[in-house]
């Protein structure tokens, strides 16, 4: 039997998160879930290396973040994935024909 490494890359544990909110999603679970949740599924200890981690894929726009408050508790970090879908991207881009006396001179593209 092969035994499961400790220790992964950092691209491979962004690869792991990845692919556990994708599992969650497809599940029809789109709760955020907090550094806690996240470790203990993928088996770990919470740590801030894995909170490094998270950091790094919100700052890359894998991940969007909510600050809310629990009952007797801190001010919490919730994170849940960007979905993104080429319905969406393609709506959100449009062209706009720039004229000058009624003829074409150019085309712009906005992205809004």
């Amino acid at each position: 039997m092969k035994r499961k490494p400790k220790a992964y890359r950092r691209e491979m544990r962004k690869q792991q998160i990845k692919k556990l909110f994708n599992i969650w999603w497809h599940n029809g679970d789109h709760e955020p879930r907090t550094l806690n949740q996240i470790a203990k599924s993928l088996e770990l200890e919470p740590s801030p290396h894995l909170r490094d981690i998270l950091l790094e894929m919100e700052a890359d726009g894998l991940l969007e973040t909510k600050m809310l408050p629990q009952p007797g508790r801190w001010v919490t970090r919730f994170y849940y994935p960007v979905v993104r879908t080429l319905i969406t991207e393609k709506y959100l881009r449009r062209k706009i024909t720039v004229s000058k006396r009624g003829v074409s001179v150019g085309q712009l593209e906005m992205f809004s």
